[in-house]
């Protein structure tokens, strides 16, 4: 009998780990330096790695070879194609910080630009190199 219920609860354990592991798939926190195909998708990963964004407004940009959106007013996530040549494109983003508190964080086809707290945790789910000299 003992046998039995140590095997049904390998079983359960072997169950809940599968589903765990078929959740993790796609771009997300352990998945470092990854492209992202949309702004939504980097919201996504960049939320479930730590960023604070409670009010997230994506920025209508049909045909634009850079989507972007804004969080909570004071943060602004981007994610641009293979068309756009990615230091040129962190040279036009504004000038920042306005404090030491603010930096962006740069991945390979995307930017995250706020606090220097949310940013390094963000950072070490998703990956990305920290520019605070902006």
């Amino acid at each position: 009998m003992r046998a039995a219920g140590r095997t049904s609860l390998l079983a359960a354990t072997a169950g809940t780990l599968a589903a765990a592991l078929a959740a993790c798939t796609g771009p997300g926190p352990g998945e470092k330096d990854t492209e992202y195909a949309s702004v939504d998708d980097l919201h996504a990963s960049a939320t479930t790695a730590g960023l604070t964004c409670f009010d997230y407004v994506p920025v209508d940009s049909a045909g634009e070879p850079v989507e972007l959106a804004e969080c909570d007013g004071d943060t602004l996530l981007a994610v641009f194609d293979e068309t756009v040549d990615e230091e040129e494109f962190v040279a036009l983003l504004p000038r920042t910080p306005e404090s030491e508190e603010e930096a962006a964080l740069v991945g390979p086809n995307w930017v995250v630009v706020g606090g220097v707290g949310d940013l390094m945790e963000t950072q070490a789910g998703i990956g990305g190199e920290m520019d605070s000299d902006r």
